[in-house]
């Protein structure tokens, strides 16, 4: 495969315009798997400003004709070059090709599910792979107008970016189904989606925007037929509707895609796609089990942030990948806003905080980390940019942004960037230029300091106590030094709270602006009074989360925060605490067993199940991550005990609590064993609840109290294909020679889709088996894998295969990963950077762990 580079993007769109292509796909054939390509045909309405072009196809090209008569063509690799156009002349260009089916979710994928044999298709394509599917000009600012037919079996449903507007079958039981023209829309976001699909109509959502605009919209979900009784629908489009009330009450622009079906696909790579009209999401949000409260949240995140894309991304598209963030980083901060404000789950902001921030943080402290505002050369950059930083701290300054600009302003900007790039491709500065004169501030400094540099900033807060207890030279600094030693704007809340009671109360609240090393947070001597230190039992400093920093509480704070937090009555209070805590664990500030304790004390009384499913997850991290070895074993059993007892008590009250406290109890198990619980998770094993179920049986096949016959057994009783990929896991997790030894070979065979390839290596990973482990050899083949797999099955084997533990005090353990990749880091300097970047990152994560053990090897 070749590497679109953005220069030859560039010149391209300098010099070839693109006004339609027109696809029709043939999948007619598709239910025989042992056929592995279908005929596709692409033509193209352009004008050429060269002779000579190439356009973009990853199939077997069987013809080109020039408007409509043969033309000679040169194959290379995934590109047709194409010599003698017409120079500034409209023409027609017409590609057959045969594409290839595919299991790696990229392309049109194919998939068929082991309950009950029937074969189901969609389409991946972000950031470059639409020309696995049909010819096209694969780059984000080439936006022409797409009409697709497919041609597939008379019983299947099919949906694509436009509305169905013909259908004709014949004789042989096949169906041509064409597809309304759309507007200008870039290859990536395109969609075709085949199969015998369950749908379930929803509600139509009347409405439109300030620019006097209406659409009558109905609402379709769809999934596999084996899934539909599972799917809370009435949940998804109470989201939903609220979602479009939302976005066209601020963004001015009347949705212009003429549809919203919403499709829940099987072996998907992403969590969504905001392919418009036609937005396809990662079936996992659809649970066999009743979803938990939790669960529905993070459905309604996604869902909403895949809805702002319908602006911000498919109407208005970044020009390249450099501005990936343009689309991203707004959907991110938007897609929570509107959940925030417009639904039932009214806590996303705490939820941010305790969930994608702290990716962000983590991305953005690693020596890969880079501005938000990144500089991506070729597509294969642009594929592992989809990260913490692309998506989270992009959102998290935007949330900076309107607090230091104001809401009003911010989507008054927002409007004008739509309204005056509407289908068009843009750069930052455009959209700079619509916030500015929205907001009548000079926005280039606020640029240099949050979009150009890479780093967190780093907030605390000191002060002085005299004789009688007042609190004098209260100041806000601002550190620089994880961020090359910028200091940056902010807006930000200090609040101090009051213990008493057992219960902490906040006090003050103070609004500080900080753009240099300090700043006084209460100019005005409100606590430098006489006694005023009684108010100052807690500094919490960036309440509220309005800006991206890391927040350093001084020693008493944390003290009083480990005691107390849970009594906090804000959620979003709660979370800045706790995730200032856990960054303290992860920079070896703060001993890990303190913040188990303090954890374990407080989920019992938290109210957001976003904040206690988060904390409780924290709790498996710090034990496994942060804490040597041969500390661990009075955490472990204090995790046991407490999540058993929590998940007793809670059974007959809080079914979503049960399942946390269960799944916590289940996870540790399955990482550290505990003889005296093994019944206990085997009966979990046989409960009614596939979720439990199944991470029992997983925990129990770990441990090797279970062989692979009552695994295929559990599988069978089941039947489901979430069984069959969840059995792959258990077998290859057996502390077994034989059956490791057959994990590992069906790994290297090519055989695996995306998801079995997944889920045989977190299986391999979650042993307790002691023996050799393969990764050494697995860890050498990386180079070789990269270079024969797509980019997406490189990505889930080498994270698979770098997904190791860490432990100062077992032999063997630090050479096992540490050594390893430096040694690998060392020897393959030339290899590709993506992978020399996941490397490095793999082994800065191992670095800190072995630091951060060692800061409590021998403290007791």
């Amino acid at each position: 495969m070749q590497i679109l580079t953005r220069n030859e993007a560039a010149h391209r769109a300098a010099t070839l315009e693109v006004s339609a292509i027109d696809v029709t796909v043939d999948v007619s054939g598709a239910v025989d798997t042992s056929r592995e390509t279908y005929p596709v045909t692409s033509i193209l309405t352009l004008v050429a400003g060269e002779e000579r072009t190439f356009i973009d196809i990853a199939g077997q090209v069987e013809a080109v004709l020039l408007n409509g008569a043969e033309h000679p063509f040169e194959d290379d690799e995934d590109r047709v070059w194409v010599s003698g156009l017409p120079v500034g002349e409209t023409a027609t260009l017409e590609v057959r090709a045969l594409a290839r089916y595919s299991r790696s979710g990229e392309g049109l994928h194919r998939y068929t599910d082991p309950e009950d044999g029937e074969v189901y298709l969609y389409t991946q394509f972000e950031p470059n792979d639409a020309h696995r599917a049909w010819p096209c000009v694969d780059q984000p600012d080439v936006k022409p107008a797409w009409t697709f037919h497919v041609i597939a079996p008379q019983d299947w449903v099919v949906f694509s970016n436009g509305v169905e507007v013909g259908v004709e079958t014949t004789a042989d039981g096949v169906t041509r189904r064409d597809f309304s023209t759309t507007p200008p829309l870039s290859s990536y976001i395109t969609a075709v989606v085949a199969g015998p699909w369950a749908v379930i109509e929803g509600p139509t959502w009347s409405g439109g925007a300030s620019d006097g605009g209406h659409v009558e919209l109905p609402l379709r979900l769809a999934c596999r037929r084996t899934l539909a009784r599972y799917l809370d629908s009435e949940d998804v489009f109470e989201v939903t509707r609220a979602g479009l009330d939302f976005f066209h009450e601020r963004y001015g622009i009347t949705f212009p895609w003429g549809s919203y079906d919403q499709i829940y696909v099987p072996e998907y790579n992403l969590g969504a796609m905001e392919n418009p009209g036609c937005i396809t999401f990662n079936e996992s949000y659809i649970s066999r089990s009743t979803p938990t409260f939790s669960e529905r949240q993070r459905r309604a995140n996604t869902t909403l942030h895949e809805m702002c894309h319908m602006w911000f991304g498919d109407l208005v598209t970044p020009a390249w990948w450099d501005d990936l963030w343009l689309k991203e980083s707004f959907a991110e901060n938007q897609g929570a806003s509107a959940i925030a404000t417009a639904t039932q789950y009214t806590g996303e902001w705490a939820n941010f905080a305790m969930n994608r921030k702290i990716w962000a943080y983590t991305q953005d402290q690693m020596p890969t980390t880079h501005p938000i505002a990144a500089d991506i050369p070729d597509v294969a950059a642009a594929k592992t940019n989809f990260d913490g930083i692309t998506y989270a701290k992009g959102a998290a300054v935007l949330k900076q942004l309107v607090a230091w600009v104001g809401e009003d302003a911010f989507y008054e900007g927002a409007r004008r960037y739509f309204d005056k790039h509407r289908f068009g491709a843009t750069s930052l500065g455009d959209l700079l230029e619509a916030l500015k004169e929205a907001s009548h501030q000079e926005l280039g400094s606020w640029k240099s300091a949050w979009l150009d540099t890479p780093g967190p900033s780093t907030l605390s807060a000191s002060w002085e106590t005299d004789s009688v207890g007042a609190i004098t030279n209260f100041t806000l600094h601002q550190g620089g030094e994880a961020c090359g030693g910028v200091l940056r704007p902010h807006r930000v809340t200090v609040s101090t709270w009051h213990a008493a009671d057992g219960t902490l109360e906040r006090t003050h609240v103070f609004d500080v602006r900080i753009d240099a090393e300090k700043a006084p947070i209460d100019p005005e001597g409100v606590l430098a009074i006489p006694g005023g230190a009684a108010f100052v039992d807690l500094v919490v400093i960036n309440d509220d989360d309005l800006t991206y920093a890391i927040s350093r509480l001084d020693q008493r704070s944390t003290d009083v925060a480990l005691a107390y937090v849970g009594t906090i009555n804000a959620p979003i209070t709660r979370a800045v605490v706790w995730a200032s805590l856990w960054n303290a664990v992860r920079d070896g500030l703060l001993d890990p067993r303190r913040f188990i304790a303090s954890v374990l004390g407080a989920v019992p009384t938290e109210t957001e199940p976003a904040i206690r499913d988060r904390l409780l997850l924290f709790v498996a991290e710090a034990l496994s991550s942060f804490l040597p070895g041969s500390v661990r074993a009075e955490s472990h059993d204090q995790v046991l005990a407490t999540t058993i007892r929590l998940a007793k008590e809670s059974v007959a009250s809080d079914a979503d609590a049960w399942r946390a406290y269960t799944r916590a109890f289940i996870a540790e198990f399955a990482a550290r064993g505990g003889d005296e619980y093994e019944a206990m998770v085997r009966g979990f094993a046989a409960v009614d609840n596939p979720d439990i179920a199944w991470r029992a049986r997983r925990a129990l096949a770990a441990r090797g109290l279970v062989d692979e016959q009552m695994i295929l057994a559990w599988r069978d009783a089941d039947g489901s294909g979430e069984a069959a990929r969840l059995a792959v896991e258990a077998i290859a997790s057996l502390p077994e020679e034989t059956t490791r030894s057959r994990a590992w070979a069906s790994v290297m065979s090519d055989t695996l889709s995306n998801d079995y390839l997944s889920a045989t290596l977190a299986g391999l990973q979650a042993s307790s088996w002691e023996g050799a482990s393969g990764v050494t050899e697995a860890v050498a083949r990386m180079r070789e894998y990269w270079e024969r797999h797509t980019i997406g099955m490189s990505l889930r084997y080498v994270s698979g295969v770098l997904d190791l533990s860490v432990d100062v005090t077992r032999e063997g353990s630090v050479e096992a990963s540490v050594t390893l990749l430096r040694s690998w880091l060392d020897t393959h300097e030339d290899a590709p950077a993506q992978l020399r970047r996941i490397v490095v990152e793999h082994l800065d994560d191992f670095e800190r762990r072995e630091r951060v053990q060692h800061r409590w090897e021998h403290d007791q």
